[in-house]
Protein backbone atom coordinates (compact mmCIF):
# COMPACT_ATOMS: atom_id res chain seq x y z
CA UNK A 1 0.00 0.00 0.00
CA UNK A 2 1.16 3.83 -0.60
CA UNK A 3 2.04 5.69 1.76
CA UNK A 4 -0.07 9.40 2.66
CA UNK A 5 1.11 12.55 1.23
CA UNK A 6 2.42 12.99 4.89
CA UNK A 7 5.01 10.13 4.78
CA UNK A 8 6.40 10.79 1.79
CA UNK A 9 7.59 14.49 2.69
CA UNK A 10 10.73 15.60 3.85
CA UNK A 11 11.63 18.34 6.52
CA UNK A 12 13.81 21.52 4.46
CA UNK A 13 16.42 20.87 6.20
CA UNK A 14 16.90 17.15 5.16
CA UNK A 15 19.76 15.58 3.57
CA UNK A 16 19.72 15.50 -0.25
CA UNK A 17 19.60 11.58 0.03
CA UNK A 18 16.23 11.70 0.82
CA UNK A 19 15.35 13.87 -2.62
CA UNK A 20 13.41 12.47 -5.30
CA UNK A 21 15.10 12.50 -9.32
CA UNK A 22 12.64 13.15 -11.70
CA UNK A 23 14.55 12.17 -14.49
CA UNK A 24 12.37 13.85 -17.49
CA UNK A 25 11.93 16.93 -15.30
CA UNK A 26 8.64 18.69 -14.95
CA UNK A 27 6.63 20.24 -17.30
CA UNK A 28 8.52 23.89 -17.87
CA UNK A 29 11.37 22.61 -15.55
CA UNK A 30 12.78 20.14 -17.60
CA UNK A 31 16.60 20.94 -16.33
CA UNK A 32 14.89 20.65 -12.71
CA UNK A 33 15.92 17.20 -11.98
CA UNK A 34 16.29 16.70 -7.84
CA UNK A 35 13.33 17.74 -5.75
CA UNK A 36 12.48 17.97 -1.86
CA UNK A 37 9.20 17.89 -0.64
CA UNK A 38 7.83 20.57 2.47
CA UNK A 39 5.16 19.74 4.61
CA UNK A 40 3.63 22.05 7.44
CA UNK A 41 1.55 19.59 8.76
CA UNK A 42 -2.07 20.68 8.03
CA UNK A 43 -4.21 18.66 5.29
CA UNK A 44 -3.32 16.46 2.49
CA UNK A 45 -1.46 19.78 0.87
CA UNK A 46 2.45 19.41 -0.02
CA UNK A 47 4.79 21.78 -1.48
CA UNK A 48 7.73 19.68 -3.57
CA UNK A 49 10.24 22.59 -4.56
CA UNK A 50 13.34 21.79 -6.99
CA UNK A 51 17.05 21.57 -5.40
CA UNK A 52 17.90 22.96 -8.88
CA UNK A 53 16.29 25.41 -9.56
CA UNK A 54 14.46 26.98 -6.44
CA UNK A 55 11.74 28.93 -8.24
CA UNK A 56 10.25 25.31 -9.50
CA UNK A 57 7.89 24.85 -7.24
CA UNK A 58 4.26 22.70 -7.15
CA UNK A 59 1.35 22.18 -4.71
CA UNK A 60 0.46 18.19 -4.70
CA UNK A 61 -2.17 16.14 -3.19
CA UNK A 62 -2.79 12.53 -3.44
CA UNK A 63 -4.69 11.20 -6.39
CA UNK A 64 -8.71 10.61 -4.97
CA UNK A 65 -10.09 7.53 -6.39
CA UNK A 66 -13.35 8.02 -4.34
CA UNK A 67 -13.63 11.49 -6.38
CA UNK A 68 -11.80 10.57 -9.73
CA UNK A 69 -11.91 6.81 -10.49
CA UNK A 70 -8.77 4.71 -10.46
CA UNK A 71 -5.08 5.93 -10.82
CA UNK A 72 -4.05 6.62 -14.37
CA UNK A 73 -1.65 3.73 -15.37
CA UNK A 74 2.10 4.17 -15.83
CA UNK A 75 2.74 3.19 -19.72
CA UNK A 76 4.81 0.00 -19.76
CA UNK A 77 7.70 1.94 -21.26
CA UNK A 78 7.96 4.10 -18.43
CA UNK A 79 7.83 1.10 -15.74
CA UNK A 80 11.65 1.03 -16.00
CA UNK A 81 12.87 4.64 -15.80
CA UNK A 82 10.35 4.17 -12.44
CA UNK A 83 11.85 0.97 -11.15
CA UNK A 84 8.35 -0.61 -11.01
CA UNK A 85 7.59 -3.73 -10.99
CA UNK A 86 3.50 -3.08 -9.98
CA UNK A 87 1.67 -0.14 -10.91
CA UNK A 88 0.94 -0.53 -6.62
CA UNK A 89 4.47 0.68 -5.81
CA UNK A 90 3.17 3.94 -7.81
CA UNK A 91 2.01 7.22 -5.74
CA UNK A 92 0.02 9.21 -7.85
CA UNK A 93 -0.03 13.02 -6.71
CA UNK A 94 -1.97 16.08 -8.58
CA UNK A 95 -0.20 19.78 -9.20
CA UNK A 96 -2.63 22.16 -7.72
CA UNK A 97 -2.94 25.69 -9.39
CA UNK A 98 -4.51 28.38 -6.52
CA UNK A 99 -3.96 31.03 -8.39
CA UNK A 100 -5.66 30.66 -11.96
CA UNK A 101 -9.36 30.87 -10.48
CA UNK A 102 -10.79 33.55 -7.58
CA UNK A 103 -13.38 30.87 -6.34
CA UNK A 104 -11.43 27.37 -7.05
CA UNK A 105 -8.61 25.37 -6.15
CA UNK A 106 -7.93 24.02 -9.75
CA UNK A 107 -5.90 20.48 -10.15
CA UNK A 108 -4.13 19.42 -13.45
CA UNK A 109 -5.79 15.93 -14.33
CA UNK A 110 -4.04 15.71 -17.42
CA UNK A 111 -0.65 15.44 -16.07
CA UNK A 112 -0.62 13.89 -12.26
CA UNK A 113 2.83 13.00 -10.89
CA UNK A 114 4.23 9.09 -10.37
CA UNK A 115 6.22 8.96 -7.24
CA UNK A 116 8.33 5.29 -6.73
CA UNK A 117 8.73 6.04 -2.65
CA UNK A 118 11.06 3.14 -2.40
CA UNK A 119 13.38 4.81 -5.21
CA UNK A 120 12.73 7.97 -4.71
CA UNK A 121 11.77 8.38 -8.02
CA UNK A 122 9.32 10.85 -9.83
CA UNK A 123 7.58 11.14 -13.04
CA UNK A 124 5.07 13.51 -14.68
CA UNK A 125 2.87 11.67 -16.95
CA UNK A 126 1.16 13.83 -19.29
CA UNK A 127 -2.00 11.54 -20.07
CA UNK A 128 -2.87 12.12 -24.05
CA UNK A 129 -6.45 10.34 -23.08
CA UNK A 130 -7.85 13.04 -21.03
CA UNK A 131 -8.66 16.92 -22.48
CA UNK A 132 -6.59 19.91 -22.21
CA UNK A 133 -9.59 21.16 -20.35
CA UNK A 134 -9.10 19.14 -17.33
CA UNK A 135 -5.76 21.06 -16.53
CA UNK A 136 -8.62 23.14 -14.37
CA UNK A 137 -10.43 20.37 -12.73
CA UNK A 138 -12.20 22.81 -9.93
CA UNK A 139 -10.82 20.86 -6.97
CA UNK A 140 -11.49 22.68 -3.45
CA UNK A 141 -12.75 26.33 -2.66
CA UNK A 142 -10.24 28.96 -2.54
CA UNK A 143 -9.88 29.12 1.25
CA UNK A 144 -11.44 32.26 3.16
CA UNK A 145 -9.57 35.11 3.56
CA UNK A 146 -9.86 37.55 6.26
CA UNK A 147 -9.74 41.31 5.38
Amino acid sequence: MAATATETVMKPETQSDESFHFPQGIAGFTDAKEFGFIYQGHGDIVCIQSIDQPEASFLLTPWDEKRLGPAPSLPKDQHECMQIKDEKDLMWMLVLNPFVDKQWVTANLKAPIALNLEARLGLQCIRPDIELTDIRYNWMPQPETSD
